[in-house]
């Protein structure tokens, strides 16, 4: 099962799979929810399901589906803000993307970011002031609040069309950024507009994503799990599995899921201590 990804975190996990997406409790059990490929995320402080349905975006909450968005285009989930997602669309052509955030609750809208490029993706600031967004040759910020219309979108570095920054994640003052690139996790301060490198020397796919309470980092590299300072890049702790993918945190940044070759392992992040969830 070489497709498994760990696409969110609680009690459960969030799995995608080669055979559809489903909710994994702790002793193995599997829960159909969607077909395979898309994204999947919790509704921060609920059990509430994102996720996306072909060029759809559904919302399973205490146990009803509904439709969040549907178009004649399409549509993609890029993440989600307490009673909101922020997804991409590509109405006026297909090369040309937008990145909207929608209230779950109402149906309002918000464009914030109009100016079209491949979107690849996008992660958003706790208080929703910042978005980041990988464009294929360069990463940009969208102030949402800006003063003027100069100030609402903002180069932060060119990139190459093949690499360049991935994975980006906020630390929770939403004024500093993680972000991996070739084999180096660094620290990005949007009032500086600098970068600070913070853990070097990992292999290229290694992937870092910081804590949402901002204190460590978990790392995948060469299928361990390894745990460090935010504020320093400092080694913590690691845990050797066979993990592969992006790690995610639980909401109490207290534990990471991984995906594993025949399912998923969680790892606490104070001891490094690992149970394994096969699927």
């Amino acid at each position: 099962m070489s497709g498994i990804r760990v696409l969110d975190a609680a009690d459960r996990l969030l799995i995608s799979t080669d055979d559809g997406l489903v909710e994994l409790d702790t002793t193995g059990r599997a829960t159909p929810l969607g077909p395979a490929g898309g994204e999947a995320r919790y509704l921060p402080g609920t059990r509430d399901v994102v996720y996306q349905d072909g060029p759809a975006l559904m919302l399973r909450e205490r146990g009803r589906t509904r439709r969040l968005v549907s178009a004649d285009h399409a549509v993609e989930l890029l993440g989600v803000l307490p009673g909101r997602v922020v997804y991409r669309a590509n109405p006026r052509h297909r090369l040309l993307w937008d990145v909207m955030i929608r209230n779950v609750f109402v149906g309002e809208e918000q464009a914030v970011y109009t100016r079209g490029g491949d979107v690849r993706s996008a992660s958003v600031s706790p208080n929703s002031r910042h978005i980041a967004i990988r464009l294929p040759r360069k990463l940009v910020l969208v102030d949402t609040m800006p003063v003027t219309e100069d100030d609402h979108v903002r180069l932060i570095c060119p990139e190459q069309a093949d690499g360049g920054h991935h994975h980006l994640s906020w630390l929770p003052d939403s004024a500093r950024m993680i972000a991996n690139a070739d084999g180096e996790v660094s620290r990005y301060d949007v009032e500086r507009d600098t970068w600070e490198p913070l853990v070097t020397g990992l292999p290229p796919d290694a992937v870092a994503v910081a804590a949402p309470d901002g204190r460590r980092l978990a790392i995948v590299d060469d299928g361990r799990v390894s745990f460090h300072h935010a504020g320093t890049g400092d080694f913590l702790r690691a845990a050797e599995l066979d993990a592969h993918g992006a790690p995610v945190w639980t909401p109490d940044s207290t534990t990471v899921a991984v995906a594993t070759a025949d399912g998923a392992a969680t790892v606490v992040a104070q001891s490094a201590f690992v149970r394994t969830i096969p699927l």
